[in-house]
Parts: C-alpha cells; structure tokens; sequence
C-alpha cells in the first residue's frame, strides 16, 4: 500500500514508499515503468527530497525507527536518525537552512536536524497530538494532524505562532503538500534528459553529471547498461486463457505487466497447462484439436506431441524427460516419454485422478483424487496416500520446494490445504474462498484462479494475507484458467538426479531417489538381459 509520495520535476521521476511490499520505489512519470530502490524497509512511511543533494529521504518506523537518506539511484544508503524515534510519521526537506524536519506521532513532537546530522532541536513538544503529513515554506511548518482532524502550523524555527488553518467536522486530513512559484526547484542540471534508458533514468550521485538506469524486478540491464531485457536466470508465471498464454510479473510495480506469448490455433479450447523449471517450452490441452502441443514460449513455435480426447490433467518431468497425463476414459495416469514416443500406465485407479503434479526434488508423483491424495514412486508398486475427509474435489496441486509442502486447490470446499511432505496430515491454509482451478508458486508466494474469476490472487507460504490484481484485461468470465512457472525457478534443489537424460532405455526411463536410473517397458513388452532394451512378450502357448 502506497504511503507517501514525491515528484522529483528536475529528473521527470516520482519516489514513493509501500508499507505492504515494505520498499521505497521510483517511477518515470511518462509511465514507462518503475523499478524498487530500497527493499526490505519494516515499516515505510513517509518520503522528501533534497534536490540540490540529489537525495531522497524516509523515514521507517518499524522495530528500529529511523530517518534514512539515500542517493536518487539507490546507492549510499544510510541513516541521518537513528535514536530518540518511535513513529517517525512526516517529513519535510528545507533546502535553503539544510534542515530535516520530521514529526512523531508517538511522542507526539516535531524535531528538526542538519543534514550532516548535527544542530538536532525539538520544534514541538506534545502541542501536536498526531501529525502524520508534513510541509515547510518561508518560515513556516505545515502538518496535518489525525487526532484533531486539522492542518497548523508554527514558526519553523521555535514553534510560536501556533494556529489551525483547515479544521472541518467529520474529515481526517492526510497528505499535505505546497504548491508555490517560489517552490519551483531548481538543481543541478539533470543528466537523464534525452538518456538511453528504455524504463528509467536516476541521476548519479554528486558530483557526477552521469546517470544509471534500472529496470522493473522481472527485467535486468542489457551488457550496455541502458535497455531492460528479460532474464534468463529468473523463473516466469505463466497464464492460460481458453485460447491464448500470457507471462505475467504481479510484482512488478507500475503498470500491470503482462505479454502475450502464444496462442493455440484454432479450433482451440486449451484445458491443461504444464510448463517447467529447465527450458522454455510449455505443454498444454488443447481440447478443441484433441491434441497435446508443446510450444516454446521464446520462438513461439508449435507442435504437436500426441492426439486424443483422453487428456485431462498434464504435468512434465524434465530431468527424465517424460510427460504425464490423466486418462480420463481408463481413469489412470500415463506417463509419456517424449524422448521415444513410448507409453505405460503410472497410477490405476478406481475413480478417475483430478490433478496431478510431478515433484521433481522429490522424484515423486503425486495424484489428487476425491478424498485423498496419493504419492508414487514411478516403478515401485508401493503407493502412499494421504486420506483426508476434507478433500472433496482436489483439482489442483503444486509443490513449494521453500515450504517442502504440496498446497491442495479443492474447488469443491472452496478451500486451500496444505500437506507438509512426511506427514500425515492435510491442513487448511485458506477457506470460504472460490473454486480453486489452478495454482502456481514463485517467490514464496502461492497463486491461484478461480473459476468464472478474472483475477490472479495471491498469498504468502507463510502466511495468509491476500494480494489480488485485476486480469480483465485479457481474462474473461468464461475462460478456463491455468497457471504454471516456467524457467530457473531460485528456490528448486539443484541436487536433482537427471541420470535419464543420458541414459539409453529404447522406451521409458525413471530416475532414482539419488542417483541411476531404472528403464522400464510399455505393456506388452519386458526389458531383455541388458536391461535398456525393450522386447516383446511371447505370447502363450
């Protein structure tokens, strides 16, 4: 949530601090972008500028209060105040004393500092009964005070003249600013007119006439330093409509951020989505073609890898290459390998399997069905199943390697549970929300659809405070949602045993728990003495 805001006019950018994603952030005010400048602030709260030192101050009143200052590109961070605080709540720049001024709207007082940190003097004491926003002009402080639901002020140098200038019943004042001519800033020149930059420019640090440019979060700086570009070494959400794919940053600040990046041909009607942590390529249902497509999201390119109406639920294993997909006639899992074109039934089962996702730090499959979920060994005859009264439909399931948990989407309950992995137990996370249709983890973070939804909601994994953003824009009502993480995901083990990528099974390979691999053989067929090579059955006499 947006606490304080301040225009930088010279560099054509706004600063602003965000008490939810605990950040002070800069904007281009053409709207090109933003970018983070400060992360990891307890508590934000309110944000000035010194424009002839090309600083930007503000304050944090979190379990270590302070006034910081840091340079308008992020660098040089450091505290002005850092004792004698408790709420630091307004903050107000003189540039023609040097002065900082701040009010406290614990102690209830307004202080006032050099900005070489000597000359520290108390302006007001308990007068002001909770000012929260703060100005300064000529020889006058300005607040707005929550307790009294007025705007004063006093002389700027002893506090007299104390007097209330807006005071009306029922309105709480909040932020204050100053428009005057004598207020237009002047500075040093800026050096990001006319810049190189494609998202934004920040001025460098006294005495440089240079800038530097930054990009938003999901983007990094080209070799050149001056153009955002996507990073390979960061994982991408991905969305699915009916019909089109969109990589979406809800973290990124500004301007909702979303790209298209592919769509199915038609007649389309794309019902399952699966992407992975090792390369670009996606798969997806396309059930109006009856077909499984694997797209790359890079190039665009599609082609398709299997036909059929049977296909429910996909998921993919990159470090074996093989693809698994719910049979929703023969109610079973079979897994693909896309490296032979063989297939073999994983998991049978008596209902048909809702979801599914295939874990690869854990070498693990694990399939929801009503009532329980199950987790499979691929070539162990030995099932483990997780039985739980309050699954009554677990339509979506996704691992998060930072919890070592399986979070559960029941559309039926309306509900999200979470299994820790090695216990017994389902427990809830969230409930009385919607129908749950898909989910997605990245960053710590859990998202999710609903059904007829047309927004992305989100929680942390280790708490339940709910985030949302509107998709509107290129989701409908009627749309079947998915979601799927693709690319270098930070938080996956890099421990993973991939020995079936260099193996040389004719039709189907599973990795083991930690090293080699097992071939194995569609139905029909059984491994010959050298245990890689598939040959048929005899059949009986």
């Amino acid at each position: 949530m947006p606490e304080d805001l301040v225009v930088d006019e010279i560099n054509r950018n706004i600063y602003f601090t965000d008490s939810v994603r605990k950040h002070l952030a800069v904007c281009s005010l053409t709207g090109d972008a933003c970018s983070v400048l400060v992360s990891d602030i307890e508590q934000p709260r309110a944000v000035a500028i010194h424009h002839n030192k090309r600083l930007v101050l503000y304050t944090d009143w979190g379990s270590k209060p302070a006034i910081a200052m840091v340079a308008m590109d992020g660098s040089n961070k450091k505290d002005l105040v850092s004792d004698g605080l408790v709420w630091p709540n307004g903050l107000a720049v003189d540039e023609i004393l040097d002065r900082v001024y701040w009010s406290d709207a614990k102690k209830d007082t307004i202080e006032s500092i050099h900005m070489d940190g000597s000359g520290r003097m108390v302006i007001l004491d308990t007068v002001a009964k909770h000012p929260f926003s703060m100005a300064v002009f000529e020889d006058s402080l300005y607040w707005s005070d929550w307790e009294m639901q007025e705007i004063v002020s006093c002389n700027k140098f002893n506090g007299k003249d104390f007097k209330t200038l807006v005071k009306e019943a029922g309105i709480r004042p909040m932020g204050i600013t100053l428009a005057h001519p004598l207020l237009i800033q002047s500075g040093p020149p800026s050096p990001c007119v006319d810049s190189p930059c494609s998202h934004v420019c920040l001025p460098k640090p006294l005495p440089s006439t240079e800038f530097t440019c930054a990009c938003p979060s999901h983007l990094v700086l080209d070799s050149a330093g001056t153009a955002c570009e996507d990073s390979s070494l960061t994982s991408t959400l991905l969305l699915s409509t009916s019909t089109h794919i969109y990589s979406l940053h809800p973290q990124t600040i500004g301007l909702t951020s979303h790209k298209a990046i592919g769509s199915i041909p038609s007649p389309g009607l794309l019902t399952s989505l699966a992407a992975n942590s090792v390369d670009s390529m996606v798969y997806v249902v396309n059930r109006g073609a009856e077909q499984i497509l694997a797209m790359d999201r890079e190039t665009g390119s599609v082609n398709p890898v299997m036909y059929g109406d049977q296909f429910g639920a996909i998921s993919y294993d990159p470090f074996s290459n093989n693809l698994f997909w719910v049979d929703v006639h023969k109610m079973s899992v079979v897994v693909h390998s896309l490296s032979s074109s063989a297939n073999m039934v994983a998991v049978s089962s008596t209902s048909s399997p809702l979801s599914m996702v295939f874990v690869p730090e854990k070498n693990r499959l694990v399939v929801g069905e009503n009532g329980k979920i199950s987790i499979v060994q691929l070539g162990n005859p030995d099932v483990q199943e997780i039985v739980s009264y309050k699954l009554s439909s677990p339509g979506s399931l996704v691992y998060s390697a930072q919890a070592d948990a399986v979070f559960i989407g029941d559309a039926a309950s309306r509900a999200i549970y979470r299994w820790d992995w090695g216990t017994e137990e389902v427990v809830p996370v969230l409930e009385n929300i919607g129908e749950v249709v898909s989910m997605a983890v990245k960053d710590g973070l859990l998202y999710w659809v609903e059904k007829s939804g047309t927004s992305l909601l989100w929680i942390s994994i280790y708490n339940s405070e709910l985030s949302w953003l509107p998709i509107n824009s290129i989701a409908s009502p009627n749309d079947l949602l998915h979601l799927s993480l693709s690319g270098q995901d930070a938080s996956a083990n890099n421990s993973v045993n991939m020995a079936c990528i260099t193996a040389h099974c004719s039709h189907l390979c599973f990795n083991e728990d930690t090293s080699g691999h097992t071939c194995s053989c569609p139905y029909g067929m059984s491994l010959s003495r050298d245990k890689m090579t598939c040959q048929e059955d005899c059949p009986d006499n």
